[in-house]
């Protein structure tokens, strides 16, 4: 499908979930009418609104033998489970975690699990962000119990944080150690 028609198609999705008892009302009294006032509406939409996101299915990123393995109990190996781990964190990315802070994505490395964040606000761009209170903070909020991080601990990998500051592009990691998360 061509993308002009996949915009149409999204706007007369939008459409129809705004404005659908209208539509059928007009379209009841007469089909004709129904569908002129569909295709002027359409059009007014994709002159003046943006295009509308698309709702993406969880059964377009993942299989159905992946889903099993990321929401069931049943043991999994644990290289694989957070491959899917982080290919499921990042499905659902963006996340605003607070004011300032969006959560992008998550990947796996050959010795690390890193968690991407962009930071948006100026006065970040004037001075240093203190790691170290950073640090801190995230050690307190860790579940050291959690499935995620008993895997990350069996699997001999640092946890990283790893924080773009969008306003002067420079990147700051704090690095959580096996050691770190067993504390």
């Amino acid at each position: 499908m061509t993308t002009t028609m996949k915009r149409v198609f999204l706007h007369i999705k939008r459409l129809f979930r705004k404005f659908w008892f209208f539509i059928f009302f007009v379209a009841a009294i007469s089909p004709i009418i129904g569908l002129g006032v569909l295709i002027i509406l359409t059009i007014i939409s994709m002159l003046f609104f943006s295009d509308p996101k698309e709702e993406n299915d969880l059964a377009d990123y993942f299989t159905e033998e992946e889903l099993r393995k990321i929401q069931s109990d049943e043991e999994v190996d644990e290289e694989e489970y957070l491959v899917l781990l982080a290919k499921y964190q990042t499905y659902q990315c963006p996340v605003k975690v607070d004011q300032i802070t969006t959560w992008t994505s998550s990947e796996v490395t050959k010795d690390s699990y890193i968690l991407h964040y962009e930071i948006y606000d100026k006065w970040h761009a004037y001075g240093e962000i203190d790691t170290v209170a950073l640090r801190n903070n995230i050690l307190s909020g860790i579940n050291k119990d959690d499935n995620q991080m008993q895997c990350i601990i069996a699997t001999r990998r640092n946890l990283v944080f790893r924080y773009w500051n969008c306003q002067d592009e420079t990147l700051y990691d704090i690095v959580l150690t096996p050691e770190d998360l067993k504390r």
